[in-house]
């Protein structure tokens, strides 16, 4: 048995120096790679930087650390150089938790997501403060919080204070920015009411006698039921944007820096539904989610980054390594022959021997991949003078019956490949 042998590949030579040469193109993938990741850095750097400076502080109205028109980080300073000290909470929980006694004073200065429930909570807290303010509470939240008054709107007009009696309030007192009035409708005894509303039937300059129409600012003695107690309906005359102006700081100093402690309550969004003092006595933690939730959701972040960085790692370039022993070409098709024949296959190993010769032909006479058989033979006839009949019996035609068979074809085999390459 006779078959074409072909050469071992060749052993990578090392360089100077024992080192293994580089693969082609390896350094322009180096620098290609190199320069992704810089690139990556640097848009999350930059991305990272406008974000940082596109974070903007709190916007919602007489935020202490707001610093747009409606904040009020303006008097929140103030009162801090005044000696007042001031602690900003944004939950009822975190109000709850602020240890409030008779030097305190919770200020409530947007009641806008104070639901019933965080109002009838704030009613119970602050029952220990030594003051409550109140600035634009709507008339479900007075009650909410126990206090027999109601909010209509207002605005538009200039209001003197016009009182003797107020700890907020001086008599020249002027405020020029406000939205809301208030109306006593229940029993409040030694209810204080300033910056009297003018009645719309009345002279627009001057305030009704009566206070029928309401009045902007409303004092409310300490009960049992609630503390000293200041309900404004100027609120936004304490913010940045016009806390200078009038006697808009004035009032506010007073109302807020009577106490040496401020707990500065903002409710936030959850505080808009917040649980009751009842919801929170008989189901313990408001939380819908089971304690287990955070630590769960914080054990699959940690394995889900875990596992990117394994699936990512970077495992360096391939490095060719010499092969230990070098087994030559011939030799390998020489071993194969020798199994072929203690096997007593033959058909294998005419079909072995064929389809290296149709291929070797293939790609000598220019014959393309996706072409046939016929194809071939056509090639091979022509190059060689030799009928197609011929050509495809030697190429493509039944197993030998025996070893003399097989050495006849592969002989063939190898003189129509001579032919081809010597015509």
């Amino acid at each position: 048995m006779s078959a074409t042998t072909s050469q071992a590949p060749a052993t990578p030579e090392p360089r100077a120096g024992g080192k293994v040469g580089r693969a082609p193109g390896w350094d322009r993938q180096r620098v290609r790679r190199t320069a992704a990741f810089v690139g990556v850095v640097v848009v999350g750097l930059l991305l990272l930087g406008l974000l940082g400076l596109s974070a903007q502080r709190p916007t919602t109205a007489l935020d202490p650390e707001g610093t747009g028109p409606e904040g009020a980080r303006a008097l929140a300073e103030v009162l801090r150089q005044q000696g007042v000290d001031i602690e900003v909470v944004r939950s009822i929980g975190a109000l709850e938790d602020a240890e409030l006694d008779a030097d305190t004073t919770v200020f409530v200065g947007n009641p806008i997501e104070l639901g019933p429930g965080a109002a009838a909570r704030l009613a119970d807290a602050a029952r220990l403060a030594g003051r409550l303010v109140v600035a634009g509470a709507d008339s479900q939240q007075l009650a909410r919080l126990g206090l027999p008054v109601q909010a209509f709107g207002g605005g538009g007009i200039d209001l003197v204070a016009g009182c003797d009696d107020s700890e907020v309030a001086r008599r020249s007192d002027v405020v020029s920015v406000w939205d809301t009035r208030y109306l006593v409708t229940g029993a409040a005894p030694g209810a204080r009411q300033c910056f009297v509303v003018p009645s719309p039937d009345g002279p627009p300059d001057r305030p009704d006698p009566d206070a029928a129409y309401g009045s902007a600012l409303i004092e409310l003695d300490n009960t049992a039921a609630h503390p000293d107690t200041v309900i404004t309906g100027f609120g936004p005359a304490w913010a940045n944007a016009v806390i200078t102006d009038d006697s808009h700081a004035g009032t506010a100093v007073r109302a807020l820096g009577a106490k040496p402690r401020l707990v500065w309550y903002q409710p936030s969004t959850g505080d808009a539904l917040a649980p009751g003092p009842g919801d929170v006595d008989s189901a313990g933690d408001p939380s819908v989610w089971p304690p287990w939730t955070t630590p769960a959701f914080a054990l699959l972040l940690a394995a889900a980054v875990l596992l990117a960085l394994a699936r990512g790692r970077r495992l360096g370039r391939l490095v060719r390594e010499p092969l230990p022993v070098v087994v030559r070409a011939i030799e390998t098709t020489e071993s194969r022959g020798r199994l072929y024949r203690r096997a007593g296959d033959r058909s294998r190993a005419a079909a072995v021997l064929r389809a290296g010769a149709a291929d070797r032909l293939a790609h000598r006479l220019a014959v393309g991949r996706g072409a046939g058989p016929d194809a071939v033979v056509h090639a091979a006839s022509r190059a060689t003078g030799r009928p197609p009949t011929e050509v495809a019996d030697i190429l493509f035609g039944p197993a030998p019956p025996d070893d003399a068979a097989l050495i006849h074809l592969a002989q063939q085999l190898t003189d129509l490949e001579e032919r081809v390459r010597h015509p």
